[in-house]
């Protein structure tokens, strides 16, 4: 089994764009801090804008649907929220106490392109990571840039950096580099 092949255009891609545009727009800023919060809030956020999307919201915190898993390594992976049961997958992480679920989150998107075309990481940083944060939004980590440009182009997976507190006025409120153009 290899990846599934995402291509570039159609329904599905229309969803990628749209969501592009929604994590954009999505303000993180929340008062319940938790992971799952987000998750939530997040389903919501989709919920809300389902008239631009043209595949069904399938999300763990929905006891109406079922999000499909990646059965690896004798575990099952699964997303904390899809887009149809193979199109798209998207994983939340909330870097509160360490920043190592980039790590971690690198290594999911490798399961979940197996079962879904497009892939979307959304890193959320507390507020204790608001210097890292300032740094990344002024381009001092090229290197993580790169990662996340050359998984964008070559594997079809598309992440964002947000802060889970109000960002500076001279600073992104939102930190991607995924090349769609938008």
């Amino acid at each position: 089994m290899g990846f599934e092949k995402g291509i570039r255009r159609g329904s599905v891609w229309d969803d990628v764009i749209a969501i592009d545009a929604i994590v954009k727009k999505t303000r993180f800023a929340l008062t319940g801090k938790s992971e799952r919060g987000f998750e939530f809030a997040f389903t919501q956020t989709l919920a809300a804008h389902s008239d631009r999307l043209k595949g069904k919201i399938f999300s763990q915190t929905d006891q109406d649907t079922i999000v499909k898993s990646v059965y690896c390594f004798g575990k099952r992976h699964r997303p904390d929220l899809t887009i149809n049961e193979d199109g798209i997958a998207i994983e939340i992480k909330y870097l509160s106490d360490s920043l190592d679920g980039i790590k971690l989150a690198l290594g999911q998107r490798m399961l979940y392109r197996l079962r879904y075309k497009f892939f979307f990481n959304i890193f959320i940083l507390a507020e204790m990571h608001k210097d890292t944060y300032a740094k990344a939004s002024k381009g001092e980590e090229r290197e993580l840039e790169d990662i996340f440009k050359d998984l964008s182009d070559e594997a079809n997976v598309f992440s964002y950096i947000v802060p889970a507190f109000s960002a500076a006025p001279n600073l992104k409120s939102c930190i991607e580099c995924n090349g769609l153009g938008l």
